[in-house]
């Protein structure tokens, strides 16, 4: 299939040139089923990747390789869960705007139930330890409106994992604009009182996201108004800021409203893999009456901004982890990186023990953006630490509350395929088996990089 596109953009692209017009730009097609409004961001479990879309039950489509799409055996949900009629007595089964987020062990979807125009709105969640093997728990609402005209609109969910490896969830539309609050890992609901962050006052605000790279967060939202295939109006602005909440500042358009046959895209999310970021949207397909589809276009940050481009060949990564769950596992000894005890406090060592997949063995990988990334522990949610910011040998590695150091800040190199060394910015070492040991409860220390085995880590995405 890969073969056949680029085939087709390289006989476009020289067909323009050898008349003397600017060559068009090679955007990926899609294959497959195609259909999405609203697309949550894409998400993969094991070797498949999960796109979930505004539909009847929760709708979904999945992909071995990002490009031919197949649709799902059947909805998310079959049963509505009982609440949503109270909530919105006329709820015919059209779910809206769903995202799926990974923590706690289980993939958390929140979705949005509403009636077209008012601010009557709910977000619920529901969780499952698996979306290849789905068993979904509803676990009821996480915020609602209830009308008002002023009210932040609890429609369109977007869920965010900082470099600390706190969650955000961020959501609104016209209305009272949108809203952000962090998310109680353990229960999936609002863990933090609610910031607006922008808009309010009916303004055609909606639809946001965020995400952050360096020291600075981005804020994308949609403007005009949607749901009217060929004649919306649907762009998509970003702004910037440096605190999560705000205040966002330097509005930009980063999708106009009409690109070829691409018109009214909508609702970013954002794939951070193996280093690359990718952008789904929809957009109404100007070239088939206005269908709602899915797009994914390639971004990347050009002066403090980001940019995206539709004008990339392949899926290929562009050296770095993708971000995700993993357990780290010796080449060595074949044993996990550990806290030890399962240890939720300041200073707990980390150490070798046998893989039992628990959380405490499970880490957070999350790139920063300059190829330096945050490994921020399942269970304790602190972060891998070069323990006191020592510049010395055999230094422990222990685990710390996150505050952004660059002794807790590390970069990935392969010195072998399928193994990597972990090294830490400040001091430069790697993570090493103290003395080379095959023991449970080997200290996990700094070393002088020498690429040994016991300075090597597979990295098992979980």
């Amino acid at each position: 299939m890969m073969n056949k596109l680029l085939a087709a953009c390289c006989l476009a692209l020289g067909s323009a040139l050898s008349i003397g017009l600017v060559p068009p730009a090679c955007a990926i097609e899609l294959a497959g089923v195609k259909n999405a409004h609203d697309p949550g961001t894409i998400t993969k479990d094991g070797d498949t990747y999960f796109n979930f879309t505004t539909g009847t039950g929760i709708w979904y489509s999945t992909s071995k390789d990002l490009v031919t799409w197949t649709g799902g055996p059947g909805p998310v949900f079959t049963t509505y869960p009982a609440w949503i009629k109270n909530k919105i007595p006329n709820f015919a089964g059209a779910f809206w705007a769903p995202d799926v987020i990974q923590m706690n062990g289980q993939y958390y979807l929140y979705y949005s139930v509403s009636t077209f125009g008012t601010s009557s709105s709910a977000i619920g969640v529901a969780r499952s330890p698996s979306l290849k093997n789905p068993s979904w728990t509803d676990l009821g609402i996480v915020v609602e409106s209830f009308g008002g005209a002023s009210e932040i609109n609890a429609i369109d969910p977007a869920l965010f994992r900082d470099h600390d490896g706190k969650v955000y969830m961020s959501w609104g539309s016209f209305f009272g604009g949108i809203g952000l609050a962090e998310i109680n890992q353990s229960t999936g609901k609002l863990a933090s009182s609610v910031s607006t962050i922008l808009g309010g006052g009916h303004r055609d605000i909606e639809a946001p996201f965020i995400t952050r790279n360096g020291n600075d967060y981005y804020l994308f939202v949609n403007r005009g108004s949607c749901c009217k295939g060929s004649d919306s109006t649907y762009y998509v602005e970003v702004q910037r800021a440096t605190n999560i909440r705000g205040p966002y500042s330097g509005t930009r358009t980063i999708l106009p409203i009409t690109d070829g046959k691409y018109r009214g895209p909508g609702h970013i999310g954002l794939l951070k893999q193996d280093g690359c970021n990718f952008v789904s949207t929809h957009y109404y397909d100007l070239q088939d009456n206005g269908n709602a589809k899915l797009d994914i276009l390639r971004m990347s940050y050009s002066n403090g901004w980001p940019t995206l481009t539709r004008n990339f060949t392949n899926f290929a990564g562009c050296g770095g982890i993708s971000d995700g769950v993993y357990s780290f596992r010796s080449r060595h000894s074949g044993k996990a990186l550990t806290v030890a005890n399962a240890s939720t406090a300041d200073g707990a060592l980390v150490q070798q023990f046998t893989d039992t997949n628990a959380r405490h063995q499970q880490w957070h990988v999350i790139g920063q953006g300059d190829g330096y990334y945050s490994i921020i522990n399942a269970n304790s949610l602190r972060s891998l630490d070069n323990y006191g910011n020592s510049t010395t040998q055999r230094t422990n590695i222990a685990q710390w509350g996150y505050w952004g150091g660059s002794g807790q800040r590390w970069r990935f190199a392969s010195p072998a395929a399928g193994y990597h060394t972990v090294a830490n910015q400040l001091s430069g070492m790697v993570l090493d088996v103290n003395a080379r040991s095959t023991a449970d409860g080997a200290q996990i220390i700094q070393w002088p990089v020498n690429n040994a085995s016991n300075q090597q880590w597979s990295l098992i995405r979980r």
